[in-house]
């Protein structure tokens, strides 16, 4: 399975629940997180399925997936941990 096939659905469910979460609560805080993020990762996924169109790598979209995995889980951690 193509990392896209799940980076895409995943963007669009976090873009979501920072919409979900302004339009309930009015918190820019979830709208700049969950969007912002949201976002990140429905262009990675869109490069990364382009890159599989025309059968190369897509180094970009490894490396925002890569960052985007790694600051959820710090933040988790750190959540946990305090």
């Amino acid at each position: 399975m193509h990392d896209f096939c799940f980076t895409i659905p995943y963007g669009f469910a976090v873009l979501a629940g920072g919409l979900l979460g302004y339009l309930r609560r009015g918190s820019t805080a979830s709208l700049a997180g969950g969007a912002g993020a949201g976002a990140v990762h429905l262009l990675a996924g869109f490069v990364s399925l382009k890159a599989f169109e025309k059968r190369r790598n897509s180094y970009l979209a490894l490396a925002i997936e890569t960052r985007n995995v790694n600051l959820a889980i710090a933040n988790a951690s750190l959540d946990y941990m305090l």
